[in-house]
């Protein structure tokens, strides 16, 4: 096969509609060009190269325009190619090379860092205008399980979609991250009716105060027990949602179930609050707080017993319309509080800006306080600072009483982890609650005292 038969350029496709003629010449080129007898018998790639400051300038430059423009990087791309290297666009935001006659596989990722480097912090000039694009590239090397077009593309856009969860510029796949990939979409195509069917259920973990010596909250914490997968873990419940329709379903459903469980468990007398977590998604739901509202009605909640965490990454990314978010939820009055604080990227000028009442301390630090002086200097400063803020502060990770003792007397307000208590059942709550209020009233807590306050439960 001759070189200039396989050679795509954007003068091929200047009078066609974006073409789906370009996509499809594309694979077909370069199927015949894997499957040749010389190429097939030598090391070659796939590379993805997604370019994710595009989809933003269709409103404003218009389809035709963000083509074009994606041609002429296709171009560039392939300039910076070797001559039997294979470029082409791949859809309408996003490029694909196939590299043949490699030395080995290793100059495939060369190649890609190659590309990476033709865009970064070089903007893009398209009509006297600078454009600043932020390509992610995934890899997917050729062998025997993994030699026809159809499934190294595959590979190679699993790999795009790794880089652009764990943010990284590049991903080479590999078989282990695709099945993470492949469980996940399966996860997402049965969240909805697991929501529906009843079969996700919220626990609560307790939160002790240190100066009254009582549970004046407990964090609600979601579980779903898959009928077949067993346990799924909220983090990974919860960065499966993202992004999509489902987490503003699943937001709902776990505030409507917190009230409404907040609301039985204060019927008993229980004076406890509830603490619940949004995400950085979630903010930027423009139906979120009516949603919120509607359920305090429903269920007759005052929003005052009610504290909502955001964690530092997601309250910090001031991303639009976030701030006045957190404003309407605090007009409502509800409290906010910010969880895992110390692991994000603080800045105190935003952190006064905030209508915060509560942060919590992350567990990495809580956990190596006693073990590690630095950590222990920064659990104080934290204190610190939270006080002179006018916030209280909340320890987390919290399992044993020496980490109790040393968090009372640098002041902190309450404790949260394995020390009070697990995750636990509304009912197991309950009379966690009533077991605590007890032993207040027959002065069986002491302020220092070396007592596990976790019960049998």
């Amino acid at each position: 096969m001759e070189l200039m038969s396989r050679t795509i350029t954007y003068e091929t496709f200047t009078n066609l509609p974006m073409t789906l003629y370009a996509y499809q010449n594309f694979l077909r080129i370069a199927s015949n060009t894997l499957t040749d007898a010389n190429i097939a018998a030598h090391n070659s790639a796939v590379i993805v190269v997604n370019f994710e400051g595009l989809p933003e300038l269709d409103g404003v430059l218009g389809y035709i325009e963000v083509d074009e423009i994606l041609f002429r990087l296709t171009n560039v791309v392939r300039d910076a190619m070797n001559t039997t290297d294979l470029v082409g666009p791949s859809g309408r935001y996003q490029i694909c090379c196939l590299l043949s006659n490699l030395l080995t596989s290793n100059h495939a990722v060369l190649a890609a860092h190659k590309i990476l480097r033709l865009f970064t912090h070089k903007p893009y000039l398209s009509n006297d205008r600078r454009i600043t694009l932020l390509p992610r590239i995934g890899v997917a090397l050729n062998n025997s399980k993994n030699s026809n077009l159809k499934q190294l593309m595959c590979n190679a856009s699993s790999a795009l979609h790794q880089a652009k969860r764990n943010r990284e510029p590049i991903q080479l796949f590999n078989d282990e991250e695709r099945d993470l990939l492949l469980s996940g979409i399966d996860i997402w195509s049965e969240l909805d009716q697991a929501i529906s069917a009843g079969e996700l259920q919220l626990v609560y973990q307790p939160q002790y105060w240190i100066a009254s010596g009582s549970i004046h909250s407990a964090e609600a914490l979601l579980r779903w027990n898959h009928p077949t997968r067993g346990a799924i873990p909220p983090d990974k419940l919860i960065s499966i949602a993202e992004g999509t329709e489902l987490m503003s379903k699943l937001t709902i459903w776990i505030f409507n179930t917190a009230f409404r469980q907040c609301a039985e468990y204060r019927r008993t007398g229980a004076d406890t609050g509830v603490s619940i977590n949004l995400s950085a998604d979630d903010l930027c739901d423009p139906e979120l707080v009516d949603l919120i509202r509607q359920a305090v009605n429903i269920w007759g909640i005052n929003p005052a017993n009610v504290m909502i965490e955001l964690t530092e990454t997601a309250i910090m990314e001031n991303q639009h319309g976030s701030l006045e978010t957190l404003l309407e939820l605090k007009d409502i009055g509800f409290r906010l509080a910010m969880d895992d604080f110390g692991t994000g990227y603080s800045s105190l000028e935003r952190l006064v800006q905030l209508p915060l009442d509560e942060i919590k301390i992350d567990m990495i630090f809580v956990k190596n306080m006693l073990t590690q002086h630095s950590f222990e200097r920064i659990v104080s400063s934290m204190i610190n600072m939270g006080h002179q803020l006018g916030l209280h502060v909340i320890a987390e990770g919290v399992e044993d009483s020496a980490t109790y003792d040393r968090l009372q007397t640098l002041g902190c307000d309450a404790i949260q982890g394995y020390y009070i208590g697990k995750g636990m059942s509304l009912p197991e709550l309950i009379n966690k609650i009533a077991a605590t209020n007890r032993e207040i009233s027959t002065d069986r807590i002491l302020p220092n005292s070396n007592q596990n306050l976790v019960s049998s439960i």
